[in-house]
């Protein structure tokens, strides 16, 4: 009997999954509780995505045609340690200690664009704005929860780790000072930030700029790479997801350097994001400093970046000038 390839998309995993057409709805069950210890309770497949009908266990998969296909994986929650969570866990709340520069407001249609050639969406998951954004938005490729302090710990450590690479002349700051200051919730993440990161977690980050749709390139030559969207003061990440429906959880955020497709499409939305105006000019826009007694005001990132490194403040907020 022939075999039947098709892929399993989970929260955080893939299961390639090798059947033949006599396998019944209960037996696909029972191989991935085995794989991946996790009970479904929902199996979608196709375009549109379309259920599979768990309840008749004893239904056979030929007649779905799954060959090649990829399908997603609903888990079935966790009710009593969800209602516990709820119950008992504090709100969330911001780690930063003092507001940071908020990113422009965009619309949810402004923020996905169709890609017929895999059958879903290039989606932009908004990152909060809590000057952590940028460890937010990396982090979340990798699924990992309130990335942010383990991320700036690990680049502090690596930049006195290659004291050749970052050197005073580099960061602009003695080494020491300039580790010191990254693990602050208030400090932003940049360019340095983003090669350190890609060494570390040996991936290619391409940073797509909002405003003129350019691709900055982090670690050239790795063999996967992420993708963040940058907006003049502000990180988000870039993912593909088969339904808009679908839980972050489910987000395909790392690809093939070969594959320049999802650079095309990440362009497209970027020029979209663009036309909504979800960016700042950060050349000549006039920022004011919302620490209280300072009463700094100032124009350009230039300008912004020399206040932040001699006082510390990094609470901006963009001035409207009519």
């Amino acid at each position: 009997m022939a075999e039947i390839r098709f892929r399993v998309r989970g929260p955080g995993w893939v299961e390639t999954v090798t059947a033949t057409p006599d396998w019944t709805i209960s037996k696909v069950i029972m191989h991935l509780r085995e794989k991946q210890g996790a009970e479904p309770s929902a199996l979608k497949y196709g375009y549109p995505l379309k259920n599979i009908d768990l309840s008749n266990t004893s239904a056979t998969i030929g007649p779905l045609n799954l060959k090649g296909e990829a399908i997603t994986f609903v888990p079935k929650e966790d009710t009593s340690s969800a209602a516990a969570t709820s119950s008992s866990a504090p709100p969330d709340v911001p780690t930063a200690t003092k507001p940071a520069f908020k990113p422009k407001a965009v619309e949810p249609d402004h923020t996905v664009v169709e890609w017929p050639e895999k059958d879903g969406y290039l989606a932009l998951r908004v990152m909060p704005d809590d000057n952590s954004c940028m460890f937010t938005a990396f982090g979340g490729v990798f699924q990992r929860a309130d990335p942010a302090p383990a991320l700036r710990r690990e680049v502090a450590e690596y930049i006195l780790a290659h004291p050749d690479k970052y050197s005073k002349v580099v960061l602009e700051m003695e080494p020491q000072r300039y580790a010191q200051t990254m693990l602050s919730p208030d400090r932003w993440g940049g360019a340095i930030e983003l090669s350190v990161l890609s060494d570390i977690y040996d991936i290619e980050i391409c940073s797509v700029d909002v405003k003129t749709q350019r691709v900055d390139r982090y670690g050239e030559g790795k063999s996967t790479r992420c993708l963040l969207l940058y907006s003049g003061i502000h990180y988000d990440r870039i993912a593909f997801t088969m339904d808009l429906s679908l839980p972050v959880d489910f987000d395909e955020t790392k690809w093939d350097t070969g594959n320049d497709a999802v650079l095309e499409m990440a362009q497209r939305l970027a020029k979209q994001l663009k036309d909504a105006h979800y960016f700042t000019d950060t050349t000549d826009f006039v920022l004011r400093c919302d620490v209280p007694g300072c009463g700094w005001i100032g124009a350009g990132a230039a300008e912004a970046t020399k206040h932040m490194k001699q006082t510390g403040h990094s609470a901006l907020s963009e001035m409207q000038i009519t």
